[in-house]
């Protein structure tokens, strides 16, 4: 079985992208001051209203 280059970023391209985001919206607030904060509020809803979509996303009976 091998895994090819585009099923590798389809699957988890995401999870590592809303990461990043969670890293950097973290380090932001730590480390930052006014500017900072907002761009911290940004990297950190983003991941949380994702996951909120998924969440309250109406499920597909089998």
């Amino acid at each position: 079985m091998t895994l090819h280059r585009s099923s590798f970023k389809k699957v988890w391209g995401a999870p590592i992208a809303l990461a990043v985001l969670t890293c950097a919206g973290l380090l932001s607030a730590l480390l930052g001051a006014e500017t900072w904060h907002w761009v911290s509020w940004l990297c950190l809803a983003i991941p949380l209203a994702t996951g909120l979509g998924y969440w309250l996303r109406p499920r597909k009976r089998a």
